[in-house]
């Protein structure tokens, strides 16, 4: 009885906590603990993390993803350009392996966990996408028709809206917003 009591509480542990499938609503500051207050880095709109445990009002998370050699932005995937962490701190990053890319470039496979605020995260990844969609038709198309969202391909978009950003008056994370939904566009 005590077994199957246990055993009933790591699943529920697992399914509340350790299931992954979060993304980040929102652009978000990740801290080594719930009461730090310097940042070791940021995750980025819609970067899928799995939820470790909560602290009060943060959830301590982690994210896995891929890293060029000396550079301070880990991607979602190797050889695509998916920004999911930005780091301010590279001791922040744990490099748990290597990968090569079919172009011969060695991508260091890493893992990053901290605390976020609860509230940047969200479960539904759709919706979070959606709301990059919403500004893309209403920032981008204001002086120029619309792109097809399929008209450029995942590594293109960010230049284009590198160069187009300041143009629009967007800001960061109204950025990072619109290239995830781009990129994501299927």
């Amino acid at each position: 009885m005590l077994f199957r009591k246990i055993l009933g509480m790591l699943c529920l542990t697992s399914l509340l906590f350790g299931a992954g499938g979060s993304f980040m609503s929102k652009n978000s500051p990740l801290f080594s603990d719930a009461s730090a207050k310097e940042a070791l880095g940021e995750l980025i709109v819609s970067a899928e993390v799995k939820e470790l445990s909560k602290s009060g009002e943060y959830t301590e998370v982690e994210f896995t993803g891929y890293q060029p050699k000396d550079s301070g932005v880990v991607y979602e995937k190797t050889g695509v350009l998916i920004v999911g962490f930005e780091t301010a701190k590279a001791s922040a990053v744990k490099i748990i392996g290597e990968k090569t890319d079919e172009y011969g470039t060695v991508w260091s496979h890493v893992t990053v966990k901290g605390f976020v605020v609860t509230s940047a995260l969200g479960k539904d990844k759709g919706s979070i996408l959606q709301a990059g969609k919403d500004l893309f038709s209403a920032k981008c198309g204001t002086c120029h028709a619309l792109h097809a969202e399929n008209e450029f391909d995942a590594n293109v978009w960010p230049s284009i809206l590198e160069a187009m950003g300041e143009q629009a008056a967007l800001s960061k994370d109204e950025k990072y917003s619109i290239m995830k939904y781009l990129q994501n566009y299927k």
